[in-house]
C-alpha cells in the first residue's frame, strides 16, 4: 500500500519559519510532521510513502532517512510547481498500476481511520474517495455536498456557495490507479478544479465523513492551535507542577524533547513544547511557547506565547514578547526586548 504526500508548495503562510525549514520537518508536539504522518499512514496499512516535494527538497533528502516510523520513503521532485494533481502523474511509476493508493496534503494532522476509509472505497468501487470534516467556516476549503448514500453530488473549491453546510474537503483521498492515467502530464493540474468535478459529474466520487481530530497546519495560527490541543490530549496532568532538582519547575502540560537541558531555577510551562536538543539557561522562563530543535535560551531570558525557530540563540536576559515569531537560525543579542506580536526575519 502506497501513500503520496503532497508537499511541493512554498509554505508561504508559514513564513518566516518555513524560510529555512521544510514544512514536513515542522515539529508536531516535538515530532517532525513527516514522522507523525508516516505513523498515521502506517496504522492504516501503508508501507511506502512518496514525498512529492519542491521547496527545500535537498534539505528534506538530507534529514529524512529511507525509512521513517517503519515506512519506506521515496522522493518525487517537481522541477516546477505542478499543482495538486500534477505530482500524482509525475509519481505514476512509484505508485504502481494495480492498487488504490492514498494521497494527502502535506499539512494535515489527523486521526482519520484510513483503513476503514480504504475498505469503503473498495466496497463502493468508487474511483475516488474523499475524507470530509466539519468546520465552522467552510469558505477557505472545498465544500462538498453528498446524497444519502455518501456519493458526492457537488464539489466547490473555496466558495461560499455551500455556506449552509460545514462539510469540507479534509485533503485526504483514496484514488484508484485509473485516475493517474486521466491526469494530463507536463503541466500544473488541480485535483480540486479539474479532476474532481469530472468524477462528481459521473457519480464516481465517494465521501468518508471523519468525526475525530483534524488540523490543517498550513497557517501559523493553526499550527500553534494543533500543537497546543494535541499537547493537552497527551498530557492528562494539566496544571500540575513537576518537582525537580535545582529549583527547576515544569508546569504541565508541557513537552520536553530528547536531550533537553534545563538550567538551575528555570521555569518551563504551561503549554510549552521544547523540541530535541533545546537548552534553557539558569533562571530562564519559557511558557505558552513552541521552540524548535537545537535552540538555546540564555539565562534569565523570558519567552512568552511565542514560536521560536530551529537553531536560534536567544541571549542572556532577553525578553521575547507575547505572540512573537522568530525565524530559524537567528541570534537575538543579550538584553534584547522583542515587542509583542513581532516577527523577526533576520
Amino acid at each position: 500500500m502506497r501513500g503520496l504526500i503532497l508537499a511541493g508548495g512554498f509554505a508561504t503562510r508559514l513564513r518566516p519559519l518555513s524560510c529555512s525549514k521544510p514544512k514536513l520537518l515542522f515539529p508536531i508536539v516535538g515530532v517532525p510532521l513527516v514522522e507523525s504522518m508516516a505513523r498515521w499512514l502506517s496504522s492504516g496499512g501503508v508501507d511506502q510513502i512518496i514525498l512529492a516535494v519542491n521547496h527545500l527538497s535537498d534539505r528534506l533528502k538530507i534529514e529524512v532517512d529511507q525509512r521513517v516510523a517503519g515506512v519506506t520513503v521515496a522522493f518525487s521532485v517537481e522541477e516546477t510547481p505542478l499543482g495538486t494533481a500534477g505530482p500524482i502523474r509525475l509519481a505514476a511509476n512509484l505508485l504502481g498500476k494495480d492498487d488504490p493508493f492514498f494521497v494527502t496534503n502535506g499539512d494535515i494532522v489527523s486521526d482519520i481511520d484510513i483503513r476503514r476509509m480504504l475498505a469503503m472505497h473498495e466496497e463502493t468501487k468508487a474511483d475516488a474517495t474523499i475524507a470530509l470534516v466539519s468546520v465552522r467556516d467552510p469558505s477557505p476549503y472545498g465544500s462538498v455536498l453528498t446524497d444519502s448514500n455518501g456519493t458526492v453530488k457537488k464539489f466547490e473549491e473555496k466558495s461560499a456557495f455551500f455556506s449552509a453546510t460545514s462539510l469540507v474537503n479534509a485533503g485526504v483521498y483514496v484514488l484508484s490507479p485509473n485516475i493517474v492515467r486521466s491526469i494530463p502530464s507536463g503541466r500544473s493540474v488541480s485535483l480540486e478544479k479539474e479532476v474532481f468535478p469530472k468524477l462528481v459529474r459521473n457519480g464516481r466520487m465517494q465521501a468518508w465523513i471523519h468525526n475525530g481530530f483534524w488540523y490543517d497546519i498550513g497557517r501559523i495560527s493553526e499550527y500553534v492551535r494543533a500543537n497546543r490541543e494535541l499537547l493537552e490530549k497527551q498530557e492528562p496532568r494539566a496544571g500540575e507542577p513537576e518537582a525537580s532538582q535545582n529549583g527547576r519547575e515544569i508546569l504541565r502540560p508541557s513537552y520536553l524533547g530528547t536531550q533537553t537541558r534545563l538550567g538551575a531555577d528555570s521555569k518551563v510551562g504551561p503549554l510549552t513544547i521544547l523540541s530535541d536538543n533545546v537548552t534553557v539557561g539558569d533562571e530562564a522562563i519559557v511558557r505558552n511557547s513552541i521552540v524548535f530543535e537545537e535552540t538555546s535560551i540564555g539565562e534569565k531570558a523570558i519567552v512568552e506565547d511565542s514560536v521560536i525557530g530551529e537553531r536560534v540563540v536567544i541571549g542572556k536576559e532577553s525578553r521575547i514578547g507575547h505572540g512573537s515569531i522568530i525565524a530559524g537560525q537567528l541570534s537575538i543579542p543579550g538584553g534584547s526586548s522583542v515587542s509583542p506580536n513581532s516577527v523577526i526575519l533576520y
